[in-house]
């Protein structure tokens, strides 16, 4: 994924949703999410849907964001985000 040059200039990282602090985003509440991530200028990333098959199946998504865009998506959504994961060798 490449990163915008301009929010990367800006201090944004990389944040994933946070499937135990919001509710799960389903294909359903997708079209919310992405409005307000995009409104606030952040950089949509990947989108991992689970079993898409189901109703209401898990969907992660991970955005690029300042911390000022960060906390105006978790304002105007039920959503929350955290840092990805960091694997390191032993």
């Amino acid at each position: 994924m490449v990163e915008s040059p301009t929010l990367k200039h800006a201090g944004a990282t990389w944040w994933h949703t946070d499937d135990y602090a919001s509710p799960n985003l389903s294909k359903a509440s997708l079209g919310e999410f992405f409005l307000v991530a995009l409104s606030a200028g952040a950089q949509i990333g990947e989108v991992w849907p689970f079993n898409y098959r189901y109703a209401r199946s898990l969907v992660q998504v991970s955005l690029f964001a300042t911390e000022a865009q960060k906390a105006e998506i978790e304002a105007k959504t039920r959503y929350r985000l955290r840092k990805p994961p960091v694997v390191k060798p032993c």
